[in-house]
């Protein structure tokens, strides 16, 4: 299967077999949070009942194989800020922003309108 044939989660399982059991479950959870909305590493941690893992989702994110299928961009840190190199966070926030994700001073304004 090629990335661009993935369309649906059972596409991204599909895509997704050889990959560990924690990141699939990271890349479906993603896969999830709508355009317009975020979500922090934090909840996607806890979405995969891996409540103290969230330094490894945001690892599994940073090798994303699904860009921009699984739109890690969505995920941000619990401030609402974009961890990483400063280019590809700035980037990062551009592109929630064109989806209508508010930001303020660099980061998301995280409201539970925002967030999934």
């Amino acid at each position: 299967m090629r990335k661009s044939d993935v369309k649906t989660e059972q596409d991204v399982k599909e895509y997704l077999k050889g990959w560990s059991e924690f990141e699939r479950g990271v890349y479906l959870a993603t896969f999830k949070i709508p355009k317009g909305k975020v979500s922090t590493y934090s909840r996607v941690a806890r979405a995969i009942d891996r409540p103290k893992a969230q330094r490894a989702v945001a690892n599994a994110l940073h090798k994303n194989p699904l860009y921009p299928v699984v739109p890690c961009h969505r995920v941000v840190k619990s401030d609402g800020g974009f961890g990483g190199e400063k280019t590809a966070a700035s980037a990062r926030r551009r592109h929630v922003e064109r989806e209508g994700v508010p930001t303020k001073d660099g980061k998301v304004v995280l409201t539970e309108r925002i967030l999934f």
